[in-house]
C-alpha cells in the first residue's frame, strides 16, 4: 500500500490532526500533548518536520529534558505523522530510542519524522531530534512501527 501525498495534503492532513489530537495545548503546564508545531512536510517523501520547546518541568535531576519526556515527543511526532497517512489512530507497536547528546532547557528542538514503510498492517518510521541551528548534529533518534489496520 503506496500513501502518496502533496505537500499541500500533507500540510493540511498535519495542521487538522495538531488542532484535533494537541488542542487546546498550554506549553507551560505539564502534559502529554507538549505543544508541537509544524515547521514543514514535504508530501512525495512523507517527511514532517516538527518543533517543541523544552521547558523547566520537563527536566530530570541533571537539568537537561528527561528521556521518558523525549520519548513521548518522539512517540507522539511518529504517531501523528501515521495519523495523517491513514486518518485514524495507529497505536505504537515498538519503538527504540537512541539517545546520543543531552537536549538542553529552554531550547527550542526540531523534530524530523520519515515514513520508511507505509503498509496495509503497519507502518515504520524514523524521527530525529536537533537543534534548529544544527540540524546534522543528532541529539536524539528513534524508529518506531505503529498499527495501521482499521479494527
Amino acid at each position: 500500500m503506496a500513501i502518496e501525498l502533496t505537500t499541500p495534503e500533507l500540510t493540511q492532513a498535519v495542521q487538522n490532526a495538531l488542532a484535533r489530537l494537541f488542542s487546546p495545548c498550554d506549553p507551560d503546564q505539564p502534559n502529554l500533548h507538549l505543544c508541537p508545531r509544524l515547521v514543514s512536510c514535504d508530501g512525495p517523501s512523507l517527511t514532517i518536520e516538527l518543533e517543541h520547546d523544552t521547558k523547566p518541568w520537563a527536566a530530570n535531576p541533571m537539568g537537561i529534558v528527561h528521556g521518558g519526556v523525549l520519548a513521548t515527543i518522539l512517540d507522539n511526532a511518529m504517531g501523528l505523522t501515521c495519523c495523517c497517512l491513514y486518518d485514524h489512530f495507529t497505536p505504537t507497536i515498538s519503538m527504540n530510542i537512541t539517545y546520543s547528546r543531552p537536549v538542553p532547557i529552554p531550547e527550542t528542538i526540531r523534530l524530523r519524522v520519515e515514513v520508511i514503510l507505509s503498509g496495509s498492517t503497519t507502518a515504520q518510521l524514523q524521527a530525529q531530534i536537533y537543534l534548529p541551528s544544527q540540524p546534522n548534529r543528532i541529539l536524539v533518534s528513534a524508529t518506531g512501527v505503529y498499527c495501521s489496520r482499521v479494527k
